[in-house]
């Protein structure tokens, strides 16, 4: 369900932790809409998976740091995800470029180099949060 909001709402949506896309720009409003997974193959039957209560979320630092990414985001018109974990933050950009916001560094997947679109638009913020690990990609 997409819903059209201003910058501010959205910032707050992320300082409490929700998870959520922006899909699409309109004026100075923002379109966006809860996240969707990635599946790849069939899912088959998921009675069997054990179930797991989650083990908390992420910190305060993390989400101060995601709402600075996103309002930097949001005034390049970039469309990205940003999704909450246990002690973790991540921004998607796509299926294989992401950076994911850990309690000590972040870790960047997709990119080569700190130059790239859209990662140099927050690079400042991740470097000063912490270390910026670069993962290689796998083969």
């Amino acid at each position: 369900m997409t819903e059209e909001v201003t910058v501010e709402e959205l910032i707050n949506r992320i300082m409490d932790g929700n998870n959520l896309e922006i899909v699409d720009y309109r004026g100075d409003s923002v379109i966006v809409d809860s996240v969707k997974g990635i599946v790849k193959g069939d899912v088959g039957d998921l009675g069997e998976l054990k179930k797991r209560r989650p083990r908390g979320g992420p910190t305060k630092r993390q989400v101060e740091l995601m709402a600075a990414i996103a309002r930097a985001l949001v005034k390049s018109r970039v469309k990205f995800k940003v999704v909450f974990g246990p002690r973790e933050a991540t921004v998607r950009f796509d299926e294989n470029r992401y950076v994911r916001i850990t309690e000590n560094d972040s870790r960047v997947a997709g990119f080569n180099s700190s130059s790239e679109e859209p990662l140099s638009i927050i690079y400042g913020e991740l470097s000063g949060y912490g270390k910026v690990l670069f993962l290689k990609p796998l083969k």
